[in-house]
């Protein structure tokens, strides 16, 4: 009963929380005004009976509340506009687009997670060591590098120089790898994975590592070590699982913001997804575009907080139900 009284508080948080961003985004995006008379505003010879026309078929006019209340029941039946750019449906937008996304940020988001977790292990198992200062020294500078400047180094070492990657696109545009969809689109994503590998894992094993000690010198591993249990029974069973948690919460972070990191990325490398796709929403003020993406975001961020703080209770039952 404690964990389903905790699942109702959080999901109805939850709830509270993605109305509330969802208000204060609409009314920040109306701010700025009317964006078909922003864009119409230097086409010659449109008159204002034709702004007025399309503003009504994008739903652009009428009082604020009964356009937000429109558009926010709209959204709850998975309708999210029309794009004034592309005068397609911003939901089958969102769906091309953002499954590219996911193609690159999911890999690396795993990759890193065993990467992370191996070298974390390595590093707070052998203390003042040259494999810990290695560990600690390679992480630190992966960290403090940003990710773009990450992006251009793996451009100019693997397809500049070695010519072995390409370095835009997520297809070739004429002759396929091996005459093969799925070999070539496999080929494109190397890099962009190992851009966002690199950045991720760098974080992740820091984190991995300062946990990992801090666990180690607590009273219950020594009473492990003193038990006679083998050393990988310890370390895996008992001190990786707590150490795991505060790792857990950036997991999660991750997951939920895979979407709106990904500008950074697909700028880099000309890669066609949701995050180009907002960039070019925002320069020409795609209005349902904006909205819509940046709901599916808080969404994202808010329901990966939410399972993080369930995976917490089953990770940990120490933890309590608050």
């Amino acid at each position: 009963m404690g964990a389903l009284r905790f699942i109702a508080r959080r999901l109805i948080f939850s709830a509270a929380l993605v109305l509330g961003v969802s208000f204060i985004l609409f009314a920040l995006i109306n701010a700025i005004g009317n964006p078909v008379e922003i864009l119409m505003a230097e086409t010659p010879g449109v008159t204002e009976e034709t702004v007025a026309a399309i503003s009504k078929y994008y739903g652009l006019d009428g009082p604020f509340l009964e356009r937000y209340l429109s558009w926010l029941g709209a959204i709850a039946h998975g309708d999210f506009g029309t794009s004034i750019i592309y005068n397609q449906p911003v939901g089958e937008l969102l769906g091309i687009w953002g499954l590219e996304t996911l193609k690159i940020q999911v890999p690396a988001i795993l990759l890193a997670t065993l990467l992370a977790t191996a070298a974390g292990v390595v590093a707070a198992m052998r203390q003042h060591s040259w494999a810990d200062f290695s560990v600690v020294s390679g992480a630190m500078l992966g960290h403090s590098l940003p990710g773009f400047l990450i992006g251009i180094l793996l451009i100019l070492g693997f397809s500049s120089w070695l010519g072995v990657f390409p370095s835009y696109g997520a297809y070739s545009t004429r002759n396929l790898l091996w005459n093969s969809i799925w070999a070539d689109g496999l080929w494109h994503m190397v890099l962009p994975v190992a851009m966002l590998t690199v950045f991720n894992t760098a974080t992740l094993t820091l984190l991995m590592r300062s946990s990992l000690v801090e666990v180690l010198r607590q009273d219950f591993i020594t009473a492990a070590w003193a038990s006679g249990l083998p050393r990988r029974r310890v370390v895996m069973g008992h001190a990786l699982r707590n150490a795991f948690i505060p790792v857990l919460t950036y997991l999660g972070t991750l997951f939920g913001l895979m979407l709106g990191t990904a500008p950074v990325t697909e700028t880099v490398f000309t890669w066609p997804g949701l995050g180009a796709l907002y960039i070019q929403a925002i320069q020409q003020l795609d209005y349902p575009v904006i909205m819509g993406e940046t709901m599916v975001i808080t969404t994202m961020l808010v329901t990966a907080t939410l399972l993080t703080d369930i995976a917490y209770v089953l990770i940990d039952p120490r933890i309590r139900l608050g």
